[in-house]
């Protein structure tokens, strides 16, 4: 099936494309694409989460790579392989989705339809039913991982603590600056005359910067960057986070100070130097929930490969296109 096909497929698939199919498109299931455990995945299945993964200007201009479709297919076909070993589990489980619980999740996607009975006449019956099965999958693997998985997530204050006193160095933070600027752009290719002119234009901007002239504006209506749109704002900074001829100026500088012209790869900068923090050791409570963030993901993906791993002992993969077994 080529891709656009797929794309035709999906567009009467998933109703948030569905305005641009019209009024009464029915759209068959394509045949399996693979088998696992007792559940199927259908061609109908690949085509609408390609068409989820695909990025937008697929749908405005129509325009996209080849390699890059073919790897939006493979990732999706891995995606809904790996949903029906979830599937496979919930069932084995006595997991449930309601019927409230589907009709809350398909609601947002009814675009232009005022009712699930309005789409359902609009596309047919077999388009709308395989939509709402591969929704319904949807639904269930999300209450599989839930239980199997991010229930089992629990790090403790002592763990916490831990991580904390073995990685102090990680939590230690260098001199850190925040600082403006105005820069204008010296192309690489340039003649000399050209560079001379830009180093003009960009020692006429130092010179009002230094006369008082609000740097904000001036870095608004001439800096050459897209930092122009938040008046130069370069944020915060560590050391060696920016080209040496920029740091270098900036270790000498003082907070309200505006530099010399700074000659780079970029071109000609006007600095103008706003905070300095010097570097120091972060406290264990600046920083404990984000530590607590990184560990409770680390054991959630630890505990999401073994169940991955249970699941594909358990549930045997069949590929009914042809094509190697996905990541066995």
């Amino acid at each position: 099936m080529d891709i656009n096909r797929l794309r035709v497929a999906v567009l009467g698939i998933l109703c948030l494309f569905l305005s641009a199919l019209g009024g009464g498109a029915a759209l068959a299931a394509e045949g399996l694409i693979a088998k696992v455990g007792d559940v199927e995945v259908s061609e109908f299945d690949l085509a609408a989460t390609v068409q989820r993964k695909m990025p937008m200007q697929v749908s405005f201009h129509g325009k996209i790579a080849p390699e890059k479709i073919e790897e939006i297919r493979r990732q999706a076909l891995e995606d809904l392989i790996a949903q029906a070993y979830q599937v496979n589990w919930a069932r084995e489980n006595r997991v449930s989705v309601s019927e409230e619980e589907l009709a809350a999740a398909v609601k947002p996607l009814l675009g232009r339809y005022p009712s699930e009975q309005a789409m359902r006449e609009a596309v047919g019956d077999k388009v709308f039913g395989d939509f709402r099965a591969l929704m319904f999958r949807k639904l269930l693997a999300d209450k599989a991982r839930t239980q199997a998985v991010d229930a089992k997530v629990a790090v403790d204050e002592a763990q916490v603590k831990a991580h904390y006193e073995e990685n102090q160095a990680r939590y230690f933070r260098p001199r850190q600056f925040r600082a403006s600027h105005i820069l204008i752009k010296v192309d690489p290719s340039a003649s000399a005359e050209e560079r001379q002119a830009r180093e003009q234009r960009a020692a006429e901007l130092l010179e009002q910067a230094r006369g008082g002239a609000d740097f904000y504006n001036l870095a608004y209506h001439n800096s050459d960057d897209r930092t122009r749109y938040v008046g130069g704002d370069l944020g915060y900074f560590h050391e060696g986070q920016v080209v040496p001829e920029f740091e270098t100026v900036i270790l000498a500088m003082e907070p309200g100070q505006i530099s010399e012209l700074v000659r780079t790869r970029f071109g000609f900068h006007i600095i103008r130097l706003v905070e300095v923090n010097e570097p120091r050791q972060l406290s264990y409570e600046e920083v404990r929930e984000r530590i607590r963030e990184r560990l409770e993901k680390e054991q959630q993906e630890r505990l999401m490969d073994a169940w991955m791993a249970e699941l594909r002992e358990r549930y045997p993969l069949k590929r009914l296109d042809g094509a190697a077994p996905i990541r066995e």
